[in-house]
């Protein structure tokens, strides 16, 4: 485990509240996002541990949180096309960055 971040810490919070840092989608493909991310592994990637490790070493953790938000949100839009036929379009759906949520990702993936 890395002593720059807590990437068990942030990857079970991402999965909570990833779906709700969604913009551009109804409240149907939200719950099925919810259940999925819940669930599975579905929208899990390595370049997600990567995007924050990248962040911390750099010195701001907040970068390396909304990194792995925007390689979240693809591997999000990936899967529901590969796995369910659901084709989202990409300039449409992007993560809320402002979210008072992005604070509490970030306490997530501090140390400690």
């Amino acid at each position: 485990m890395s002593d720059t971040y807590n990437w068990p810490r942030f990857y079970k919070l991402l999965c909570r509240y990833g779906p709700n840092l969604l913009v551009g989608i109804d409240e149907g493909m939200r719950e099925i996002i919810e259940m999925n991310a819940e669930s599975t592994d579905m929208f899990w990637s390595e370049g997600l541990e990567a995007c924050l490790a990248e962040g911390a070493a750099g010195g701001s953790l907040r970068d390396g949180v909304l990194s792995a938000l925007g390689l979240w949100r693809e591997n999000v839009l990936d899967a529901l096309d590969t796995n369910f036929g659901i084709e989202l379009d990409w300039d449409l759906v992007w993560m809320d960055d402002d979210s008072p949520l992005i604070d509490e990702l970030v306490d997530a993936a501090s140390p400690g």
